[in-house]
């Protein structure tokens, strides 16, 4: 079987796997702390992605069972499994319960006893957005940078490894793109389907897409001149020995945003932004130049 035909096992599929991939982010304060060759460190982060991406798949099937209805009618979606019926919509909480439970009980047995606190309160926070949050304009794009926000914040706690504030404004501003990013390439297709200004779409309309491209580029610069504060604070000098071969971050963080941006004002992000850029080529071109960049600094 070509690997264009291949399918996931229905079960699988539900839990959307290629959704963990964001998890990597937990990762960033053990590689930005240049604290990646610990063995035990790195088992620990480990454990808290898997973690992460158990009650991220359980927040899915709690969302995919919430949305049955409405995925049914869809034209996409409605190959989902549980839409579909290649799993039994009855199953749906039982296997939510499962992947809960295979997400708290490492993170409060093996890890920090905040790392469980914030991985519940994740969950939670979650299901309060499914229910809601998700139809709410603009709102629905702060709680999901939140969200990505949240993992480098947990990956500093399962490892013990300080948070920089810095860092944490860098990354919400960062995903606030993104996240823009998804809602101006939902409204767009919708807008090319002729449907009146007027026609919401979770929570916007057509006539908001100006609004939604301003907002979401500019917080994309945003997020660069936060990088350029960044350069001089303390906390990135320290750990640096040559700290000027750092400034070459912001013109590359710069290059990936216009294109990113240009790639969606264009049309051209015909998927999930996160999954557009693990198929993108100068995506890992710019991040390999990002870390060698990194490790100069570190190293000359």
């Amino acid at each position: 079987m070509s690997l264009s035909t291949f399918k996931l096992p229905p079960l699988l599929e539900l839990m959307r796997p290629h959704q963990w991939s964001k998890n990597v982010l937990l990762f960033l304060p053990m590689v930005l702390a240049h604290r990646f060759l610990e063995p035990g460190l790195f088992v620990h982060t480990l454990l808290a992605a898997f973690c992460f991406s158990m009650i991220a798949s359980a927040v899915y099937v709690l969302n995919d069972r919430m949305d049955i209805a409405d995925d049914r009618r869809h034209p996409d979606k409605k190959h989902r499994p549980l839409a579909a019926g290649t799993v039994s919509p009855a199953a749906a909480p039982w296997i939510c319960l499962c992947l809960i439970l295979l997400a708290l009980m490492p993170a409060f047995l093996l890890l920090p006893r905040l790392f469980g606190i914030i991985l519940a309160g994740y969950f939670l926070a979650n299901a309060i957005y499914s229910s809601y949050l998700k139809r709410v304009a603009v709102l629905d794009a702060v709680f999901l940078t939140l969200m990505f926000v949240t993992r480098i914040y947990a990956g500093g706690v399962a490892g013990n490894i300080p948070v920089t504030n810095m860092l944490l404004t860098f990354s919400f501003f960062f995903f606030l793109s993104i996240a823009f990013a998804k809602r101006v390439q939902e409204v767009q297709l919708a807008a090319e389907s002729d449907l009146p200004a007027d026609q919401k779409i979770r929570g916007y309309f057509i006539g908001d897409l100006p609004f939604l491209r301003q907002l979401g580029f500019s917080s994309g610069l945003t997020s660069v001149l936060v990088l350029a504060l960044y350069m001089e604070s303390s906390e990135m000098i320290s750990h640096y020995r040559s700290p000027l071969y750092l400034w070459s971050l912001c013109p590359l963080m710069l290059y990936w945003i216009g294109r990113f941006w240009l790639i969606t004002l264009r049309g051209k992000m015909n998927a999930d932004p996160i999954l557009f850029t693990l198929k993108d080529p100068v995506s890992y071109l710019i991040l390999g130049a990002v870390v060698s960049v990194l490790q100069i600094a570190y190293w000359l």
